[in-house]
């Protein structure tokens, strides 16, 4: 076996049976000892390896990816067309509710009031026509100006009016206290039979100028359970 020198690289033989990692030699040359390390042969490179190849996506998977988008689709189309037909639905129902509600003496005059000035007033009765009682009757009243623009615009429970001595010398927070009295309005607007009426009021407070005529019209009413009809019915009896 042939040996080479660490410090001179000088070449000699060694019989293969002293040659075993670790055993001391010495140089003849430049009289160098040094252990005996076998060179350790470099490994065979392996083959390289694989690189991942990209699977195309299965054909099941993309279906399925286009149907979820389709559902979401679909979902979103149905929410909104859903949500509009419920919206026009309930305006359905209100005009049921109260098609046959109708109003009498409705007038409008101004009242000259101490404290806010001049006060537009719109008042009159609910006749309930239905065969059914009715309660919470609410109004819509409005003042427009001649080119029928609407100036202001203004809901009001029925069940209260209010003297003209009271529209003379309340302030505004006092008359609307009045006319949203909560025992007046359940004491006059509730298990309301049929031919019953209920008296309404709007107040427009300094109202201004150019009003030229006014509107007003029934936006609600509510339909008496049959456990309070009947209740109201046994007192009407015993009376």
């Amino acid at each position: 076996m042939e040996i080479k020198c660490p410090s001179c690289a000088s070449r000699f033989n060694l019989p293969d049976q002293l040659a075993k990692p670790g055993v001391k030699l010495r140089c003849s040359v430049c009289k160098t000892v040094f252990a005996y390390e076998p060179e350790v042969p470099l490994a065979e490179q392996g083959p390289l390896p694989d690189m991942p190849i990209k699977k195309k996506l299965p054909l099941v998977k993309l279906a399925l990816v286009f149907v979820l988008v389709l559902a979401c689709a679909g979902g979103g189309w149905w929410y909104y067309t859903t949500k509009g037909a419920a919206k026009q639905q309930s305006e359905q129902d209100i005009a049921k509710q109260v098609e046959l509600l109708t109003m009498r003496n409705v007038r409008q005059y101004y009242v000259d009031n101490e404290k806010v000035g001049k006060v537009f007033v719109i008042e009159g009765r609910v006749v309930n026509e239905f065969p059914q009682p009715k309660e919470l009757i609410t109004i819509e009243a409005a003042i427009y100006d001649k080119d029928k623009k609407a100036l202001a615009v203004k809901k009001q429970l029925g069940g209260v009016q209010l003297s003209l001595f009271q529209l003379q010398v309340l302030s505004e927070k006092e008359m609307e206290s009045f006319l949203n009295n909560k025992v007046e309005i359940l004491s006059n607007n509730t298990n309301v039979p049929r031919g019953g009426e209920v008296p309404f009021m709007v107040l427009f407070y300094s109202p201004p100028e150019g009003v030229a005529e006014f509107g007003v019209r029934i936006i609600d009413a509510r339909d008496v359970s049959e456990q309070a009809a009947s209740a109201a019915g046994g007192s009407e009896q015993s009376k």
